[in-house]
């Protein structure tokens, strides 16, 4: 017996959305909690967040708009990639007062214009976010905002909304596995 693969069967039968600019808006903001970061064997923890856009010229084979979605570390400073993103998506640079108390879930339902590129494993990627002045369609996905804070609180009722692939990633933050050792009984040592 022989099990063969070829190159043909592993390609993705999912449409995807060409690379370029497209128009989009933000449907979730999802609170990923405190993740281990293991960069040339130095392990750091970096609280996280997930932004996912749909882009409603591109549909799946139901027409459903087709979605992407961009990983970034919390923090507001200049050149990490969530001001940059932030700043060219508002278009202009954030006040040291809104740096204080900026709320990421105030930009859902936001539109912008996304430019998509090939990384070099063949996967897309969001490489710039820029303004979109123009009217866009109504949206059609549900707006996402989730935060660590709610699950704790258990408000799981976006949680149970997210991707499985998701869930598990938020499922391994600091916040959440600190918690259920903590709750277990066990003694730390």
């Amino acid at each position: 017996m022989s099990l063969v693969i070829s190159e043909e069967q592993s390609e993705s039968k999912y449409p995807t959305i060409p690379l370029g600019v497209s128009k989009a808006r933000c449907v979730s903001v999802i609170d990923l909690g405190t993740q281990e970061n293991n960069w040339q064997g130095e392990i750091s923890w970096k609280r996280q967040v997930l932004f996912e856009w749909e882009v409603p010229e591109h549909t799946n084979n139901n027409g459903e708009p087709l979605t992407i979605s961009k990983f970034y570390n919390v923090s507001f400073f200049e050149k990490s990639n969530l001001s940059k993103d932030l700043t060219s998506w508002k278009g202009k640079p954030f006040s040291p007062q809104e740096k204080k108390q900026f709320n990421m879930g105030d930009m859902l339902g936001q539109t912008c214009q996304i430019q998509i590129m090939e990384k070099d494993n063949g996967k897309q990627q969001i490489v710039s976010i820029m303004p979109l002045k123009e009217p866009m369609t109504e949206q059609y996905h549900k707006s996402k905002l989730f935060s660590i804070e709610d699950y704790q609180n258990d408000r799981k009722e976006v949680f149970n909304q997210i991707r499985e692939g998701i869930r598990n990633i938020i499922l391994r933050s600091k916040e959440l596995t600190t918690e259920e050792a903590d709750t277990s009984g066990n003694v730390p040592f």
